[in-house]
């Protein structure tokens, strides 16, 4: 009896909180999807590396898709965090511009799993599609926050500073294009990448902060 009551404790004991439990799926899911992409990732490889049965791993996330949305979701909202903590130590427009970058290059140096399920690179079908675009429109939304309140921030109108809106757009193609392309440059700070960055965009926006912007010369306006 007194064998039988130790194996019991110890069963509560070694009993995991769910929340404990999603955690670690998703870590392996993120790690597994990153390594083999989504077609080759199966849940059994998933399951196994959580130290769970395939079943238990369904029953969280309801199917495969499921799990990979759980993966992007968490990763997203790490990376809003992470740049809205580092924005906070701006005291001008720019360095809050700044530290915005620093804090996106430094997230995915610390997390390269994220960035290859969020943007992957090369042939690309189905949930990866569809992840690209949700990763795209998610650095967007964040970088578009950070351009139009640092716009606000030094005095602009906020309907004149929703022109950032499309600065943002573009900026997120020039950070996710530069990310990829650091990867192969991992002894370079990653400041210097933020500050390649800056002197791509902040030339721009400081334009508009100012009120100063570029025009075509009569007879070759833009229609608007």
């Amino acid at each position: 009896m007194a064998a039988v009551a130790t194996k019991a404790s110890d069963a509560v004991r070694t009993r995991v909180p769910r929340a404990v439990r999603q955690e670690q799926m998703i870590d392996a899911a993120t790690r597994t999807f990153a390594k083999r992409g989504y077609v080759g990732a199966s849940m059994e490889e998933i399951a196994a590396a959580s130290g769970i049965t395939k079943p238990m791993l369904y029953a969280y996330f309801d199917s495969k898709d499921g799990l990979y949305a759980a993966c992007m979701e968490r990763g997203e909202r790490a990376l809003e965090r992470a740049v809205r903590e580092a924005v906070l130590d701006g005291e001008t427009p720019e360095l809050r511009l700044w530290h915005g970058l620093v804090a996106v290059f430094e997230f995915f140096d610390r997390n390269p799993d994220l960035f290859a399920i969020g943007y992957p690179s090369g042939p690309t079908s189905g949930a990866f599609v569809e992840a690209s675009a949700r990763g795209r429109a998610s650095m967007a939304r964040l970088l578009t926050g950070l351009f139009v309140d640092t716009a606000v921030g030094a005095g602009v109108d906020p309907d004149a500073a929703r022109e950032a809106e499309p600065l943002a757009h573009a900026l997120t193609g020039a950070t996710i294009a530069l990310l990829a392309w650091s990867a192969s440059r991992p002894d370079e700070p990653r400041e210097l990448h933020a500050l390649r960055l800056m002197n791509f965009a902040w030339m721009g926006l400081a334009n508009l902060v100012e009120g100063t912007l570029w025009v075509p010369p009569t007879g070759d306006e833009v229609s608007t």
